[in-house]
């Protein structure tokens, strides 16, 4: 196991997704940047390389480092490339492994039940649990009927639906909107404590290569880096 050490005294940019925003802030000290976009860019994996360049080339020459707080999210960062700074990005598939403080944590907790949809406090506020998608994303464009026949059929091989409580949001207010979900949905219910320690190291490191990649100026993100995450 390699480890990589970045000192803290720099100035240090975060890039990421807004469903991450409160998780990070809760960890951030000293001289740390965040520029966040928008959540929809899961949706359209094909728009996001393009944004997040687009930060990377306008913070990469005054900070000592730049933070990607994304997954590979279904290919959406294959082709970032670091320019001045390196970059930093955890080698998950999804942000979901983030919420569990460690790839190891999120691995046995798939394992042990696969059938589990996971329900953040991010993704909640932002009305993208599955009741928030059918009411706010597919039934303006298809009807009320065809978004739950959609939902149902995206759900069908799962058995509950999760909350990862990080200390994040109102969690009674958490809770009562994902027992809403399993109930209406037909899924049984989770609570899992979360963990900020994957958060935290994304930021501060050590680095180790098993949970990141380091990404050195002029060298770019592809696919083949995140196999065996």
């Amino acid at each position: 196991m390699v480890e990589y050490n970045v000192s803290k005294t720099g100035t240090i940019a975060v890039i990421g997704c807004e469903v991450i925003k409160a998780e990070l802030e809760m960890v951030a000290q000293g001289s740390v940047q965040f520029h966040f976009l928008d959540q929809g860019l899961h949706r359209t994996p094909n728009k996001m390389a393009a944004l997040i360049q687009e930060k990377i080339d306008l913070v990469a020459e005054s900070v000592e480092k730049v933070v990607i707080a994304y997954g590979l999210c279904s290919g959406g960062i294959k082709g970032i490339r670091a320019r001045a700074s390196s970059l930093v990005v955890p080698r998950c598939h999804d942000c979901i492994a983030l919420f569990f403080g460690s790839l190891e944590a999120y691995s046995q907790a798939f394992k042990s039940r696969p059938g589990t949809y996971y329900l953040t406090p991010g993704w909640v506020a932002a009305k993208k649990d599955p009741l928030g998608i059918i009411y706010d994303d597919y039934a303006p464009k298809h009807g009320i009927e065809t978004a739950f026949w959609v939902m149902e059929e995206e759900l069908k091989h799962y058995t509950h639906i999760a909350l990862i409580d990080t200390g994040a949001g109102d969690l009674e207010a958490l809770r009562l909107r994902t027992h809403e979900n399993c109930q209406i949905l037909q899924k049984e219910y989770l609570e899992i404590k979360g963990s900020l320690d994957y958060f935290r190291k994304l930021i501060y490191g050590p680095y180790c290569d098993n949970e990141f990649l380091i990404i050195r100026p002029h060298d770019q993100v592809t696919e083949e880096m995140f196999l065996g995450s």
